[in-house]
């Protein structure tokens, strides 16, 4: 049974009801727009005032403002970069930027598109879903955050250890010395001599430490990266 016959009294406005009613639900909105400097939004269905702080008949036509002057202005080299991409390659594109509300800080969004291309295979119009991502973003920007702390750190870590080895190196030479002057000094030496013997050990041993610490650091970055 087909949608006509289940639903005969149904009519383009129905689908166009049903169409916005579906739309209204997402944290986003869908469009077309025509490939020119300013992305012109030619239709927007779904929560754009909620997203953008600006009407959709504000923003269509750009009676109000354009939409690509609510795209960052750090972010919008690689909007245009990821749709000239997909154009050229007949694919959709997938970026994350910044929105610039009308009002309040900018928030994060994810937009998914492509190009519709016409019967001479120019295109004809973009069109493609914005999402709100700023929760996922901030997370995402806050787990980086940690992890170049991290990383920070461990970079300490390692400096500080080649430190010690350089250090430890200077020990056991002086102790390699005292024992050489002890075997010297005969039975009077025997003191210095034992005193020299353990500071050889403290050094062997933490010279192992420090450097199980280097090899468990680097291992450490290695998982970050």
């Amino acid at each position: 049974m087909s949608s006509s016959d289940a639903f005969p009294n149904e009519t383009p406005a129905d689908d166009q009801n049903i169409f916005e009613s579906i739309s209204s639900r997402m944290s986003g909105f869908l469009y077309r727009c025509r490939m020119d400097d300013d992305y012109t939004m030619l239709n927007m269905f779904g929560n754009v005032q909620e997203l953008t702080g600006y009407k959709q008949q504000d923003l269509v036509g750009n009676k109000a403002n354009s939409y690509v002057n609510l795209i960052h202005e750090e972010d919008a080299q690689s909007v245009d970069d990821a749709v000239a991409a997909a154009i050229e390659q007949h694919k959709n594109w997938d970026v994350d930027y910044r929105l610039k509300c009308k009002k309040g800080e900018p928030i994060w969004v994810n937009e998914k598109g492509g190009p519709v291309f016409d019967d001479d295979n120019q295109v004809a119009f973009l069109e493609g879903v914005v999402t709100n991502i700023q929760a996922r973003k901030m997370q995402e920007l806050e787990r980086q955050s940690r992890m170049e702390e991290v990383e920070s750190h461990s970079s300490d870590i390692v400096k500080q250890t080649h430190t010690i080895l350089d250090m430890l190196k200077t020990l056991r030479l002086l102790s390699l010395n005292a024992s050489i002057e002890a075997a010297r000094a005969g039975d009077a030496g025997r003191g210095f001599a034992v005193v020299a013997e353990e500071v050889k050990m403290l050094a062997e041993r933490t010279g192992q430490a420090t450097a199980e610490i280097t090899r468990l650091t680097k291992e450490l970055d290695a998982l970050l990266k």
